[in-house]
């Protein structure tokens, strides 16, 4: 399935060892200055701090200076009625040219129809227009009020462009740099140069809009000057080459490595997939990406992939989605998650094996407007048809998670993960770490660890019973099918093919199965409830967190296993005060603070509706049951997507 040579040529090539924007509304933008090499070789090394145990995920910041409030929707809110001629009244008609992501509008809700008619000024939520400054501007100084001494690292996963939605005003490649500079720069001003930024590109950052060919071009240089304080020098070749690269967020310790996920996108008509022994771009970063798991294992690193297109059923060509879940389920002990964007709508999906068997089946390709429709329905499909706990072989999954963007598809949305930090930066602490095996796990130890994790979902009572439906027809998600003959080059890519001549890796003990250092926690998402409303700035607040609350509060290490700061600092909590711990002797104020701890509890229960322990495949499988076995979580899933 990989070319061994090709594998090992392109590994040598890459051994793993600017002002501010305006803060107005609008920005103006030149003329894209001369690329030139003064800025390649800028990577500044992010100094040493101590570690919070957290990091951002912010993506689809898609920023319009063309953006304007009170604007009609025909025109892509860059016109007022009383700048178009020969026409009248409040316009809600679909863009004059509208691109692949705004190919499902018709499916869009007329939600809050009177809020809806025309561009708000921070942004118009459930609609085809881009972000406008306004909201850049109010995003990225929350981030630097809350965040910026608050994080370790930022996963930034690519389209900070806007659309080509206008035919009166065409995009332009140098808007699309200038565009990129710009959030670049609101980046640098944001957090500075002390933690590393791992940016990747989107379809929508490139010109046309999601075809990109395999450099070095002018392109790939471009983004290696924009992005030149972001890549490691090491990495600026084959980032000329493919726009790929990794950055170790924790030196020795933890890497992200940044895909360009375009070469396996299906919409890039100029690339054809990544087919073995092929000199595809696509094919050539997939080989690319063995080479550098393999790396980061051999050194007892982890990872985390990320990047723009998620290896969702229907993006990807069919031999990329094939070699991308092999690799996931290959260096599963190695690769602590999956981090994307594209889709603005938030969730997580599993890949597994009899998925990857089945491949290629019938597949939609899911748009944006109307997306979470069709979405809702595949992924209630894919939870109901996952085999119970006896027979689940949790080697045999991995989960992908997909964040709301910046733009207002539907409302604002960005990230805050946080990770086990126990023991780093302590050399003693040696328990602390996972060790990879040197050689792939023997069949007979996994047969014990299955059956024991089998037994230990059902000891937590997690087995939830669900309503089975009709038998899936064959060839589908999860339908077992026969296994073809493995000297048949259509099964070259197959995974019971693949895991036969190629070392695969998994471990119970490894920190995207079991809590233990570098261990993904959970997550708290952050939105923009207010958004229509024109006469007050909208705030940033909490839609829901992963955890269970009594980790968001002190004493939140008792009972829990959390040796580090709380995942969100205590003043972001909705309903907080510091009275709540204060020695009160008052019996007033005592009473008073009784009130407001009830109406705390009572805010944290909002917040809270999955009380995941942690972000291990195991509980994303338990979730996923839970979603398909209770009807009002399931509503409550459905609402936040």
């Amino acid at each position: 399935m990989r070319s061994t040579l090709l594998a090992g040529l392109f590994g040598l090539a890459v051994t793993a060892s600017s002002s501010t924007a305006s803060s107005s509304e609008q920005v103006v933008l030149g003329p894209s200055p001369q690329t030139s090499n003064d800025g390649i070789g800028q990577f500044v090394k992010p100094k040493r701090r101590p570690l919070k145990g957290r990091f951002l995920h912010i993506t689809d910041i898609h920023p319009d200076p063309h953006y304007k409030s009170g604007a009609t929707f025909d025109s892509g809110c860059h016109k007022r009625d009383k700048d178009k001629k020969g026409k009248k009244g409040k316009g809600k008609g679909k863009a004059t040219d509208v691109d692949d992501d705004y190919d499902d509008m018709e499916m869009l809700k007329d939600k809050n129809k009177d809020d809806l008619d025309l561009a708000g000024k921070w942004g118009t939520a459930v609609s085809k227009c881009d972000t406008p400054m306004s909201l850049v501007n109010i995003t990225f100084d929350w981030l630097k009020e809350e965040w910026k001494d608050e994080i370790d690292f930022i996963i930034w996963t690519g389209d900070n462009a806007r659309h080509d939605i206008d035919r009166s005003l065409p995009r332009t490649p140098n808007e699309i740099y200038e565009l990129n500079r710009m959030v670049v720069s609101k980046m640098l001003d944001t957090f500075g140069t002390d933690i590393p930024i791992v940016p990747s590109i989107g379809n929508n950052d490139i010109y046309p809009h999601n075809v990109m060919a395999a450099g070095p071009s002018k392109l790939t240089e471009e983004f290696l000057h924009i992005w030149s304080k972001f890549i490691p020098p090491d990495y600026s070749h084959v980032f000329e080459r493919g726009a790929y690269y990794s950055v170790e967020v924790i030196p020795d310790t933890l890497a992200v490595i940044s895909l360009n996920t375009l070469f396996w996108y299906d919409s890039n008509t100029l690339v054809d997939g990544c087919g073995d022994h092929s000199n595809d771009p696509g094919a050539l970063e997939m080989d690319w990406l063995d080479v550098q798991l393999s790396g980061f294992r051999d050194r007892g690193m982890q990872v985390w992939l990320t990047g723009h297109v998620p290896p969702h059923m229907g993006y990807y060509y069919d031999n990329c989605y094939l070699r991308y879940g092999d690799l996931a389920l290959r260096y599963q002990d190695t690769i602590v998650g999956h981090l994307f964007g594209h889709m603005n709508i938030d969730h997580f999906f599993f890949i597994d094996v009899d998925e990857l068997e089945a491949t290629p089946v019938t597949r939609s390709k899911v748009g944006i407007f109307g997306a979470g429709d069709v979405l809702k329905v595949e992924l209630r499909k894919d939870f109901q048809d996952m085999p119970g706990p006896k027979d689940l072989k949790l080697k045999d999954y991995i989960a992908v998670n997909v964040a709301a963007s910046v733009i207002p598809t539907y409302l604002p949305g960005l990230r805050i993960f946080s990770y086990n930090i126990s023991g780093l930066g302590d050399e003693k602490n040696e328990r602390a770490f996972y060790k990879p095996h040197h050689t792939p796990t023997d069949p007979i130890d996994d047969d014990e660890d299955e059956k024991e994790e089998a037994d230990e979902l059902k000891d937590e009572g997690d087995d939830v019973e669900i309503e089975k439906k009709k038998p899936r027809r064959p060839g589908h998600r999860h339908g077992k099918r026969p296994k073809g003959d493995c000297k048949r080059p259509e099964n070259e890519d197959k995974p019971h093919c693949v895991f036969r001549r190629l070392p695969r890796y998994y471990s119970k003990e490894s920190p995207s199965r079991s809590n233990k250092a570098l261990t993904p926690l959970g997550y708290t998402q952050f939105y923009l409830p207010k958004l229509n409303k024109q006469k007050q700035k909208p705030e940033w607040e909490i839609e829901y967190t992963t955890y269970k609350k009594e980790v968001l509060v002190p004493p939140y290490s008792n009972g829990t296993g959390w040796d580090q700061p709380p995942p969100i600092p205590l003043g972001l909590l909705p309903e907080y005060d510091q009275t709540f711990f204060d020695n009160n002797e008052n019996a007033s104020d005592e009473e008073m603070t009784k009130k407001k701890k009830t109406k705390f509890e009572k805010a944290l229960k909002k917040i809270t509706p999955w009380k995941m322990p942690d972000l291990t495949i195991p509980n994303y499988v338990k979730l996923s049951r839970k979603l398909v076995g209770d009807k009002d979580m399931w509503d409550k899933f459905q609402e936040l997507m």
